[in-house]
């Protein structure tokens, strides 16, 4: 059976970099190496799924089965990950905000709290499809910046 190690490594950087981690943080949640965490997203074939992989997934916090299925191409992307034409419909949406919101890899996602119980924003931050791992990088840079203005912000309006 053919089983796409590509993709599971493409996968498994998309999921550590969406959590803000680098190598090294992920290879010390996972209990293993930063050279193992190198030679897991460069994508080498292997005979079998390895005790650190199935590791490093759960550090990830990836569901029972999708490395499994990512492998095999049932899936594709890491979970959490999906194409407009996958999912449903967010009726309540207008249209082009729910595009926008299937298409591309999920990044990162808050709820912010608009400092009253009847409001709060949802921020979806998600790179265009087929960005590479260098636009991916930028993306979560900038949101990284972003992020730190609004909480400056919010201190400033204390």
């Amino acid at each position: 059976m053919q089983q796409n190690w590509k993709a599971v490594a493409e996968a498994l950087k998309l999921s550590r970099m969406a959590m803000g981690w680098s190598q090294e943080e992920l290879a010390e949640r996972a209990g293993t190496s930063r050279a193992t965490i190198q030679n897991l997203e460069y994508g080498q074939e292997r005979a079998r799924i390895s005790r650190k992989l199935r590791d490093v997934t759960d550090a990830l916090g990836w569901p029972d089965g999708h490395l499994d299925r990512l492998l095999a191409g049932e899936v594709s992307g890491a979970p959490g990950q999906r194409s407009y034409a996958e999912g449903a419909r967010n009726t309540d949406l207008p249209l082009a905000v729910d595009r926008a919101l299937g298409s591309g890899d999920l990044l990162d996602t808050q709820v912010v709290d608009l400092g009253t119980p009847d409001a709060q924003m949802i921020v979806v931050v998600r790179a265009a499809e087929g960005a590479t791992s260098e636009q991916i990088t930028k993306a979560l840079e900038e949101w990284k910046r972003v992020q730190s203005r609004m909480i400056s912000d919010e201190k400033s309006d204390s």
